[in-house]
């Protein structure tokens, strides 16, 4: 098989992958990147609201909670990113409400406190669900969910999440780097928010990308191939956060994506990628406008 058939199937399967493997840490993590979290505070407050909450609840009760006007800023990303069917994904959600019981932070939360005196424990890792109230049905859920997650992979993802949206200042660990990546975290907010502007429109005035596709310069910004037949070559490097904020941010199809390449070339297509991430980084204005990519 070629890589350019590979490459489309494994997009025409992406969003279902969860039917076979379910939620991981490092699923959960890539699409909080992808939901743009990073030194986000406001928005991280609100998403470690909601998934703590999440990890307690059932979906109906989870829904009406997150349709709070208090959770404006969060609940588009979560459909575009965190959903199915355009509803919440209560897995992905639940296990980062149960990865950040394993952080101090839920200690100084009044709701985490109280739900880990339900429980018996800090958090599913920290023993066999054996004292609280829990019920013998949510025992076994959580004992099942203990058992696919291992406990290093939980931590990463809960401390990582804090220091992700900045609402730890501390520098990721290894653990927690290989689940968010590599971009700036632990600097001063300052150093942050310019790295942050960087990796979103490319340079200062976001008239070129900060990666020219088919140069010879290196690039730490991860690139995926698409299938490009019409263009000089049959495949074409585009940066992976351009391609998932048209398709998960923004909604557009494969086939759009496709043609506003095909139309436009990789340069001018990044280029006003870039700058319609950064005039509308949660896509909301575009989606509301209903405008087309190309």
């Amino acid at each position: 098989m070629s890589s350019s058939a590979k490459n489309d199937i494994d997009r025409l399967l992406a969003d279902k992958l969860h039917q076979v493997i379910g939620s991981s840490p490092a699923s959960v993590a890539e699409s909080l990147v992808k939901m743009g979290l990073q030194n986000k505070k406001r928005e991280g407050i609100q998403m470690f609201a909601v998934s703590i909450f999440a990890a307690a609840v059932n979906k109906a009760t989870l829904e009406t909670f997150l349709s709070d006007a208090r959770f404006g800023d969060i609940r588009p990303l979560v459909t575009a990113t965190l959903a199915i069917a355009g509803k919440p994904n209560m897995t992905a959600l639940t296990l980062l409400g149960h990865c950040l019981l394993t952080t101090e932070m839920a200690s100084n939360v009044t709701f985490s406190a109280e739900f880990r005196k339900k429980m018996g424990q800090a958090s599913i890792w920290d023993g066999e669900l054996s004292s609280g109230s829990l019920s013998d049905k949510q025992k076994a859920i959580l004992a099942e969910k203990k058992r696919l997650i291992d406990a290093k992979s939980a931590k990463a993802l809960g401390s990582g999440f804090l220091k992700f949206t900045g609402l730890d200042s501390g520098r990721m660990t290894a653990d927690e780097s290989a689940l968010f990546g590599n971009s700036a975290r632990g600097k001063s907010s300052e150093e942050a928010g310019a790295a942050t502007a960087l990796s979103t429109t490319g340079n200062a005035s976001g008239a070129e990308s900060s990666a020219k596709i088919g140069s010879n310069e290196a690039s730490s910004e991860s690139t995926r191939n698409v299938t490009t037949p019409d263009l000089d070559s049959d495949e074409a490097e585009v940066p992976a956060q351009i391609l998932d904020f048209y398709r998960n941010v923004i909604g557009r199809s494969e086939a759009e994506v496709l043609e506003s390449i095909r139309k436009k070339g990789v340069d001018k297509f990044v280029e006003d990628g870039r700058k319609l991430m950064a005039r509308d980084p949660t896509g909301e204005k575009t989606r509301a406008a209903g405008s087309r990519v190309g």
